[in-house]
């Protein structure tokens, strides 16, 4: 399903690009090695607890299953290879007997040219002999008999000599091939001996049984991403309804206020009670109707699919299917509806319950107060005339003013967590890679290797240029099923060789002190994620399998500060404690000098190269994970700060504007009175502007504690976000609602310029 990551190799670079479909032909061995299965007793719908914890349930009584069957397995592969050895030795068996036999018969062939050759040379010097004796004899008829019987025995040895030579000649040529074969049945008893070690030392055949979540890393990462947006969908929204429904009841509230005056005429030209109300229960109705009605498109089809895009960006998955969800749908227009007609209809009531001669008269303004700051002199004495008006008006309208700090304060909350998200997102990387993580590649090579094909190896680390600093340790993947969690949890564990010089490649530091942590023998570090993950202390264990399905128990001697990944970082006697073995260093940890990602996958190629070479492990692949949340996340964050942003403008303006229109004749009396014009508009705006910076302040609070909530929910299990908030963010959040509560006195300075004093005064009669 992922787009990226999709697996190591033992090839290129080390890491899998993309996947290639080839038939049958395409392949060497063509015996299954996957095999997928399917359970009949699941339940529920895929990522629910109730399917996923079946699922694993499975597994964990499969496992032991499956372990002992590749034991079983693996004795049947060694006999299979014992008993190939054991007939190829048969068979070198019989061709030593040949090749004795063929030694033995040379040796008598060989014997029998020595005594042929003796007898070529005894005749040779009888022929010479013979040969002195016939040039001292007179000529006559006995010699030419003589040279005769000379001739022909010299032809004799000829014959013999040619066989001789002959013979010796096939011997050569005979021992010769003997020598071969046996040299071919030296090299060929050498490689049976090599293989029949092979075979004997053969170990850690395993059936891996994975669940869906740990085999398929896209599967995983989907079910990671729904969940990320199910802690959004369960907490924004719940700020944002807050505030709309307190800005609607507001607004709806002041509406049937407003209108009392025409409640009053209505009544009084003889209307009934229902008819004075269906301006409400129309106006409220049809508001509460367009409302859910643009609401429920946003909500059903532009915004889901806009998060979805976002989120799915590296996954491989169809469009989503956006139906509408006409249950929530009409849950909403229920609260609009509550929302836009209880409060306006409830106010008129009250109204109603009055003789229309009362509804004709405008309600008094509300009465002004003593404030408790009035009770301390020194404070109060010093105040001006324009302060204590603004004090005690304050305090005369105190639902107003509530409202306004609340309505301040969740805009200002969600403007700080919606900035703050991708801050605490960056950190992740800046924290990470600059103060943590300083190594680039792990290059892992197979330690059962020949000396010659490891020396290749390390000659070939030795040669890169842009390494700066190496060493060895042995790397190796293992899981951790911790409380409280349903899935298995991937881990790398890391013994170092030079437990001194690991600092250069890993800074191991204690979470909560950033004091450095050292490697002891009678436990093992942990990283904080996988910490918070299990709820686990220093001193408590940690339950690990390895590939082999085989469990072993560590203790946590101390909890190191990391934000990507699950590490368990061991020394050498603490593992041979743990896992009754020597470690076997199995990897190379660089550092390069050159960390750019074409450099990275360079050295990675020509560790692939080797024939030793396992795979690769680069660093940043967890930063490439953490850039495509932090993509997802952009549209979500830019989707909260514009909502919030309008929200904190409606709330700002809607309760200001309400402020003036309510006190219409007040401001008219300060201008008769003789106010200049931006007196009386600060008259009005003084008291924004303080009510403005305490819900800016009160929401720096609530965005801290939202923003730290969110952000503990928010990552996925192998991630731990920055908590830290950044005064730019504080800053930014702060200035931008500063910045709408400007705009809105812009806009009520041009009402607050229309109002007709003359006749707002004389309204009344």
């Amino acid at each position: 399903m992922q787009k990226d990551n999709l697996g190591v190799s033992n090839a290129g670079k080390g890491q899998i690009d993309t996947f290639g479909v080839l038939t049958k032909l395409g392949f060497s061995e063509k015996t299954p090695n996957v095999a997928k299965i399917s359970y009949d007793n699941l339940r529920g719908q895929s990522y629910s607890d109730q399917f996923e914890k079946r699922l694993n349930k499975n597994v964990d009584q499969a496992a032991p299953i499956l372990a002992k069957r590749a034991d079983k397995r693996q004795l049947e592969i060694k006999k299979q290879k014992q008993t190939k050895i054991k007939n190829a030795r048969t068979v070198l068996g019989q061709q030593k007997t040949s090749l004795f036999e063929q030694q033995t018969k040379l040796d008598w062939k060989k014997k029998q040219l020595e005594l042929a050759a003796v007898g070529v040379k005894d005749s040779q010097q009888q022929l010479a002999g013979f040969q002195d004796q016939l040039q001292k004899m007179p000529a006559g008829s006995q010699k030419d008999a003589q040279n005769q019987q000379l001739q022909m025995q010299q032809q004799q040895a000829a014959v013999q000599i040619a066989q001789l030579k002959e013979g010796q000649e096939q011997w050569q040529r005979s021992s010769q091939a003997l020598r071969s074969g046996q040299k071919r049945l030296a090299k060929t008893e050498d490689k049976l001996n090599q293989q029949d070690k092979q075979v004997n030392k053969m170990t850690g055949l395993t059936y891996q049984l994975q669940a869906r979540s740990d085999y398929n890393q896209g599967y995983n990462q989907f079910g990671e991403a729904a969940k990320r947006i199910d802690v959004l969908s369960n907490t924004f929204p719940l700020i944002f309804f807050a505030v709309a429904i307190l800005v609607t009841l507001t607004t709806m509230s002041r509406m049937a206020e407003e209108k009392r005056t025409d409640i009053g005429v209505l009544r009084a030209l003889g209307y009934t009670k229902l008819d004075a109300m269906k301006l409400f229960l129309i106006y409220g109705t049809s508001a509460a109707v367009l409302g859910t009605a643009v609401g429920s498109y946003f909500g059903t089809w532009l915004l889901p699919e806009r998060i979805y895009a976002a989120y799915a960006a590296n996954l491989a998955v169809p469009t989503l299917q956006t139906p509408p969800s006409w249950l929530w749908i009409g849950i909403s227009l229920v609260f609009a509806l509550m929302c836009t007609v209880v409060p306006s209809v409830y106010v008129a009531w009250n109204s109603l319950k009055e003789q229309p001669a009362y509804l004709l008269v405008e309600k008094p303004p509300r009465a002004g107060s003593k404030v408790l700051l009035e009770k301390v002199p020194f404070i109060w004495k010093k105040m001006s005339f324009d302060q204590k008006v603004t004090i005690r008006n304050l305090f005369r309208y105190k639902s107003r003013m509530f409202m306004t700090i609340i309505g301040i304060f969740g805009c200002t909350a969600l403007l700080i967590t919606g900035f703050g998200m991708r801050d605490s997102i960056n950190g992740i990387i800046d924290n990470q890679y600059l103060k943590i993580t300083h190594y680039d590649v792990v290059g892992i090579y197979d330690p059962n290797a020949s000396q010659t094909e490891k020396d290749n190896y390390q000659k070939q680390v030795n040669d890169i240029k842009s390494v700066k600093k190496q060493d060895n340790i042995y790397y190796g993947s293992v899981t951790t099923r911790p409380q409280g969690t349903i899935s298995n949890q991937q881990i790398s564990m890391m013994v170092p060789q030079h437990e001194q010089e690991f600092d250069d490649f890993l800074t191991l530091r204690d979470f909560s002190d950033h004091k450095k942590l050292k490697l002891q023998g009678h436990g093992a570090v942990i990283t904080e994620k996988l910490a918070k993950l299990g709820h686990y202390q220093v001193g408590d264990h940690l339950d690990l399998t390895d590939s082999s399905g085989h469990s072993y128990r560590i203790k946590i001697s101390g909890i190191s500060e990391m934000y990507v990944g699950h590490d368990v970082i061991l020394n050498s006697s603490y593992y041979h404690k743990v896992f009754g073995k020597q470690v076997v260093y199995n990897a190379k940890i660089l550092d390069l000098k050159d960390r750019s990602a074409n450099n990275i996958d360079q050295v990675s190629r020509k560790l692939n190269s080797q024939t030793a070479a396992v795979t690769a492990v680069q660093s940043n692949q967890a930063k490439m994970a953490i850039n495509t949340i932090l993509h997802g996340l952009n549209n979500i964050v830019w989707i909260i700060v514009i909502a919030s942003s309008a929200l904190s403008f409606v709330v700002l303006f809607t309760l200001t504007n309400i402020n003036v229109s309510e006190r219409t004749r007040e401001l008219a009396t300060l201008r008769v009175l003789g106010f200049y014009q931006h007196e009386t508009v600060m008259y009005i705006y003084r008291e924004t502007a303080i009510l403005t910076f305490l819900g800016i302040l009160v929401g720096f609070s609530g965005g801290y504690y939202l923003h730290h909530f969110i952000m503990e929910t928010l990552p996925p299990n192998n991630a731990l976000a920055d908590m830290t908030l950044r005064w730019s963010n504080l800053g930014l959040s702060a200035d931008l609602t500063l910045l709408f509560s400007l705009i809105v006195m812009l806009i009520m300075v041009q009402k607050i310029r229309k109002i007709n004093m003359l006749g707002v005064l004389n309204s009344a009669d």
